[in-house]
C-alpha cells in the first residue's frame, strides 16, 4: 500500500488528490504528509487520529487505567495500514477506505481477503461492537462464529423535517462516546456480553434512548 501510494503521488497533483477523496482545504496538507510517510514521526494510534468520532471519545479525559483497555481493546480500520491498534506507532497520513491507488484498486477492496485472515486473531474471544461507517464497513464483514458475537451500532438523531435519521455528526460523535462509555465500564471490570448490555452502556452514560433491535444489532438515539 506504501508502494502503491508513493506511485501516486509521483503523477500530477490534483489526480492524487481526486484519487485520495481530498476536499480542497486540506489537499495539499494532506499530500504533503503522505509524501512523507514513510519517514515522518509516529504518535500511538488514540493519539494520532482526529475527527468527529475521536472527539467523542476524548482519549484525554480518559484517566491510566481506562487508556490502558482503549489501548488493548480499540481498533482502527485505515485504508493505508488495515487495522491498527490503539498503541500502535501511526504516522501523519490521509488515506480513505475509498481511495483508489494505482495497481491495487480501491482500498477497502484490497484490504478485504487480508483481513478475513488477520483479524479473527486480533479480535480475542469477547464481544465485538462494530462501530464502522459502511465505508470501513466494507473491508471486512464478519463470518461464522465471529458474526455471532458482533454487534453493530446504528445512530439515530432528529432530523429537521421530523422523525429520526443517520444524521453525519452526531452519529460520528456518539459512537466516539459510545466507545468510551465501553472502556469506561470495562475499565471498572465490568464486562460487556451482549448488545442489551451495549445498549445499557449508553443508557448509563447518559443517553437518550437505545433499542436493542436483536442479538446483533443496536439502535441508539442522540437529543
Amino acid at each position: 500500500m506504501l508502494t502503491a501510494l508513493g506511485r501516486l503521488l509521483a503523477g500530477p497533483r490534483d489526480e492524487a488528490a481526486r484519487a485520495l477523496l481530498l476536499p480542497p482545504a486540506v489537499a495539499e496538507a494532506a499530500l504533503r504528509a503522505n509524501a512523507v510517510v514513510r519517514d515522518t514521526g509516529t504518535l500511538p494510534a488514540l493519539r494520532r487520529y482526529a475527527g468527529t468520532v475521536y472527539a467523542g471519545l476524548d482519549y484525554a479525559a480518559l484517566d491510566a487505567a481506562q487508556r490502558r483497555v482503549a489501548a488493548r481493546t480499540l481498533i482502527t480500520f485505515s485504508g493505508l495500514f488495515g487495522v491498527v491498534g490503539g498503541s500502535e506507532a501511526v504516522p501523519d497520513y490521509r488515506v480513505p477506505a475509498k481511495a483508489v491507488l494505482p495497481r491495487v484498486g480501491v482500498a477497502a477492496t484490497a484490504w478485504r481477503p487480508v483481513l478475513e485472515q488477520a483479524l479473527p486473531a486480533l479480535l480475542g474471544r469477547g464481544l465485538v461492537v462494530d462501530l464502522r461507517s459502511s465505508d470501513y464497513a466494507a473491508m471486512w464483514r464478519p463470518r461464522g462464529e465471529l458474526a455471532e458475537r458482533t454487534v453493530r451500532v446504528r445512530v439515530l438523531s432528529p432530523l429537521p423535517s421530523g422523525g429520526t435519521g443517520v444524521v453525519s455528526y452526531p452519529s460520528k460523535f456518539a459512537k466516539g462516546r459510545l466507545a468510551a462509555a465501553l472502556v469506561r465500564r470495562a475499565a471498572a471490570g465490568d464486562r460487556v456480553r451482549t448488545a442489551a448490555d451495549v445498549a445499557a452502556t449508553w443508557l448509563a452514560d447518559g443517553g437518550v434512548d437505545a433499542e436493542v433491535a436483536g442479538p446483533d444489532h443496536v439502535v441508539i438515539h442522540t437529543a
